[in-house]
């Protein structure tokens, strides 16, 4: 597979899944720039080659989001490809949690995204014969429910329906729009909701004992590099009539139902 016609902007480039993104996206030949929070990280990613530049943006902050499309379209000379792989987790149940915890999750999670598609249409428009698509990090957390982290669900939830809803919009001009919903995936998430290594080793074997012992999941958790080669796969020309779908990629864990 070769993606060497690409011109793509991935969110949340620093770590995870948008780190594993980006360098999967290259390997094929895709040209990209990486966005996130952490210079460091992305000047690193830069120095290796898994990104051609990046731009430092915090999508939580007002304006943040057209900045980031603009500058990111600039640097590629246009832009035939958005992967919203920025994300956040603040856990919390119904009835313990403030407004901010909802806002936040909200606001990262679905808000953002919505904001980058929005800005980035017309650059996708001018790419028709390109096969411009976007895809964005969902969570099998949107397609089922969990215990404390009811706003974090609905962001999910969000953005499933808005990858649906833009698939649609969005056809006539040739724009395709899919998700991936990951299930438990090795990354940094869960830390940055305030985990430390115990308890996010504990989470991980937990993850596998409720799932494995049923024989419908696969008895591990994911890797990065795993959902990263799901997207490439989606923005490349052998996905060119797989549009408005949010594909699953958990090892069968929401086959289980809610855990």
């Amino acid at each position: 597979m070769t993606l060497s016609n690409l011109k793509c902007l991935v969110t949340g480039a620093s770590s995870g899944i948008g780190k594993a993104t980006c360098e999967v996206l290259s390997g094929y030949g895709a040209t990209v720039v990486g966005s996130g929070r952490n210079k460091d990280s992305l000047a690193a990613l830069k120095a290796k080659g898994s990104i051609h530049d990046f731009v430092i943006a915090d999508i939580s902050q007002d304006g943040e989001c057209a900045r980031l499309t603009e500058e990111a379209s600039k640097i590629l000379g246009g832009l035939t490809t958005v992967v919203n792989a920025a994300g956040v987790l603040r856990g919390g149940a119904v009835g313990d949690v403030d407004l901010d915890n909802y806002q936040y999750n909200m606001r990262v999670n679905s808000q953002a995204p919505f904001e980058i598609m929005t800005h980035a249409v017309p650059y996708l428009k001018e790419q028709k014969d390109n096969n411009p698509s976007i895809v964005t990090v969902s969570s099998v957390n949107g397609k089922q429910s969990f215990a404390a982290c009811a706003s974090y669900c609905m962001s999910k939830a969000a953005v499933d329906q808005l990858t649906r809803c833009a698939s649609v919009d969005l056809a006539k001009y040739g724009i395709r729009v899919n998700a991936v919903n990951p299930g438990v995936v090795k990354t940094n998430l869960h830390k940055a909701a305030g985990m430390d290594e115990t308890q996010y080793e504990g989470f991980l074997k937990r993850s596998i004992e409720v799932t494995h012992p049923l024989a419908s999941s696969l008895g591990r958790v994911g890797q990065p590099e795993e959902v990263a080669e799901l997207i490439s796969f989606l923005v490349s020309d052998k996905a060119k009539f797989l549009t408005g779908e949010c594909i699953a990629i958990d090892g069968a864990r929401q086959n289980l139902g809610a855990r």
